[in-house]
């Protein structure tokens, strides 16, 4: 199947994800709100949109409600869905290194600025110099570029899940919104990998 997205948006402490993961392919959003809060944005039409509004005031409330509901999640997606927290709450960090043991993609996600529809973050520390000079490529795509080719070419990952997970730890250290599934499909596209019919890598770079 096809990759897709479910995001879970801390309402309370990243309001501005909402319209982000609207304007952004998302394929399921759950959005979890505080008992005393609204959103202003016209839901009707978009089905994807899931609200769960959480009833009474507790520290942490909200957080074990989200946390229950990605518990769920990863018991009943399939192998083909990837997850995204929205939150700056540096909290989830743990949680989500527990999921991605399990074998799935999660990552938080702390910023929602820039186009909606074509939001790249850039990325931390990487000087302009030394990117791999690529014009078809985003900003943060080409950091983690240049982080694989530093590689020398004998320890690169030989399988598309070892890529998978070697990218994973690459995009810890930069601020990007895409998982490591979407970078390996762009590297596909831009034709700087192949990948055969025994999953096998073979690199252009």
């Amino acid at each position: 199947m096809e990759k897709e997205t479910w995001c879970f948006i801390d309402f309370e402490n990243l309001p501005s994800a909402l319209e982000y993961a609207i304007g952004n392919n998302y394929a399921r959003i759950l959005v979890f709100l505080g008992s005393q809060q609204k959103i202003n944005i016209d839901l009707t039409k978009l089905t994807k949109v899931e609200v769960i509004q959480i009833e009474g005031v507790g520290k942490n409330n909200l957080d074990f409600h989200l946390i229950y509901y990605l518990g769920k999640c990863q018991i009943n997606a399939g192998n083909h869905v990837d997850f995204a927290v929205f939150s700056k709450d540096t909290g989830w960090d743990r949680l989500i290194k527990f999921i991605q043991k399990e074998g799935r993609t999660c990552q938080r996600i702390t910023r929602t600025t820039g186009s909606l529809k074509k939001a790249v973050p850039k990325a931390k520390l990487v000087p302009k110099a030394n990117l791999v000079p690529n014009a078809n490529l985003p900003i943060d795509v080409q950091a983690i570029l240049e982080k694989l080719n530093n590689m020398n070419k004998a320890q690169r990952p030989k399988r598309v899940d070892r890529l998978t997970n070697h990218l994973q730890s690459i995009i810890r250290s930069l601020e990007t919104t895409k998982t490591a599934n979407q970078i390996v499909d762009i590297f596909k596209q831009q034709g700087l990998i192949s990948v055969d019919g025994d999953s096998k890598v073979t690199y252009t770079i």
